[in-house]
């Protein structure tokens, strides 16, 4: 599956691949790279996401990449590697809400694709 959100400064792409029975995804823009990693799994017993995040020192993909992890996880109940990294030089405040709220559409996007299948 792949997701694709133009904006006006940068694109956005999310990819979705199945590794076995779990799910591997990536979103980048801009100088695509690894900024976060979350890594959620579904613990029957809570009956919930259960997430953890690392983050490259000088990154702040971390919120993008724990909230697609554990919305999928939740939504699937598969294990989710979620990798994000967004780069854009000289970004604005609104750059960044704008890229934030995207990403979150996008998931969203992901969410729906995955009841089709």
């Amino acid at each position: 599956m792949k997701i694709i959100k133009y904006l006006p400064r940068i694109t956005l792409s999310l990819e979705l691949q199945k590794i076995g029975d779990d799910l591997f995804v990536t979103l980048t823009g801009g100088k695509v790279h690894i900024g976060a990693a979350a890594l959620a799994f579904y613990d029957l017993k809570a009956d919930q996401a259960v997430c953890s995040v690392t983050t490259v020192f000088g990154h702040r993909e971390n919120e993008i990449a724990l909230d697609g992890a554990e919305r999928i996880c939740n939504h699937t109940k598969k294990t989710v590697l979620f990798s994000a990294g967004i780069h854009l030089d000289n970004i604005s405040r609104d750059e960044i809400t704008e890229i934030q709220d995207a990403c979150a559409e996008m998931i969203q996007d992901c969410l729906h694709q995955l009841e089709g299948q």
